[in-house]
């Protein structure tokens, strides 16, 4: 009787052992077939726009009308510098435009003016010319004397000579006038290039006040009174919508992953919630390519490491949802809606032992 106990035992323990690798290995297999669907990765960050404020001017900064972590809209004033230099510029470029103007309306009065000069002395011209001839037919039958055809050749000369100055002057006024004494002020070649020169400086001074190119949360607000260098950034702006995650997956993950699949979205910071999204495009090139120092390959010393690729996915966002904020960490996962089937699997093992198989007997 104590035997059978013993016996019993014996039997279960060779049943288990026998039994062992057999649940191993339907275990293997029932893992190997419900893991090939789905790829998932830790390495996944929440990404969005982020526009760092520059201003194009150098400054002080005398006014900054939002706080810190304050939501503004695109066109919303950011900063303001100090625009009192730039004013004053405007200010004085406006006087010069009227005075030009001022000095053309004059140029077009000169022109008129002269005009009625010319009518006058080509007038007096022709009665210097007929008294000039008249007193050539008295000189002639010796009636006159010599000094009244003088004095009349004289008056001739001047006459003519005056003709002349005044459409000398005429001339100049004309070419003041860029050839057509009937312009407008603001067609004249110098008043257009006051006022390009003006808007110039108006641009300037718009400059002076920096809004936001985009909506979003503000981030490293300047204090009033700094001094703001061009080109520096003094402010980032991070956008609070149309949010993204970007996922690096080793590259031997991505192979059955196209743009247009569903995706699973784990926030560290919200444990118990998901979000949904879907596989919006897969990057160029591995992560490696855009480093400062890119790895050399071609060294003696190379050493293979599985690379990563960006995924970029769009996330779908419900009412409700926990907010999403830039740089948090996720976990993505994947759906590639392609299973692993048992015929795959003997299809592999059929090729891994017939290889093996093959090489052996290959040997001598």
């Amino acid at each position: 009787m104590a035997r059978r106990p013993r016996v019993e035992r014996r039997v279960l323990a060779r049943a288990f052992m026998w039994s062992l690798p057999a649940i191993v290995l339907a275990i293997s297999v029932f893992v190997w077939l419900s893991s090939g669907r789905h790829v998932s990765t830790d390495n996944a960050y929440v990404k969005g726009d982020r526009a760092q404020i520059a201003p194009e001017l150098s400054g002080i900064i005398v006014e900054v009308p939002v706080q810190e972590n304050q939501r503004v809209s695109r066109g919303q004033l950011l900063f303001k510098l100090d625009d009192q230099s730039y004013r004053l510029a405007l200010a004085k470029i406006d006087a010069e435009i009227e005075t030009t103007r001022a000095d053309i309306r004059g140029l077009r009065a000169q022109w008129r003016t002269k005009r009625e000069e010319i009518k006058a002395a080509i007038s007096q011209q022709a009665f210097a010319q007929a008294e000039f001839d008249r007193q050539s037919g008295l000189a002639d039958k010796k009636i006159a004397s010599t000094q009244k055809l003088e004095e009349a050749r004289t008056a001739l000369d001047v006459a003519r000579q005056r003709i002349s100055a005044a459409q000398e002057d005429l001339q100049r006024i004309e070419a003041a006038l860029a050839g057509d004494p009937k312009i407008r002020a603001d067609d004249h070649p110098r008043v257009k290039q006051m006022l390009a020169a003006r808007a110039e400086a108006l641009l300037q001074l718009r400059r002076t006040s920096i809004d936001s190119p985009l909506d979003g949360i503000v981030s490293k607000r300047p204090v009033p009174g700094s001094y703001a260098t061009a080109g520096l950034p003094v402010m980032v702006v991070v956008a609070d919508t149309d949010l993204w995650v970007e996922a690096n997956f080793k590259e031997t993950e991505l192979t059955l992953v196209r743009p247009g699949q569903p995706a699973v979205i784990k926030v560290d910071t919200y444990p118990d919630a998901k979000c949904t999204g879907k596989v919006s495009s897969i990057a160029q090139a591995t992560g490696a390519e855009f480093a400062v120092l890119p790895p050399q390959n071609a060294s003696g010393n190379w050493v293979k490491v599985v690379q990563r690729i960006p995924v970029r996915i769009s996330v779908t966002c419900r009412d409700g949802d926990p907010p999403l904020r830039v740089g948090m960490s996720t976990t993505v996962e994947i759906d590639t809606g392609h299973s692993r089937t048992f015929g795959g699997l003997l299809s592999g093992l059929a090729k891994t032992f017939g290889f093996a198989s093959a090489s052996a007997s290959a040997k001598p």
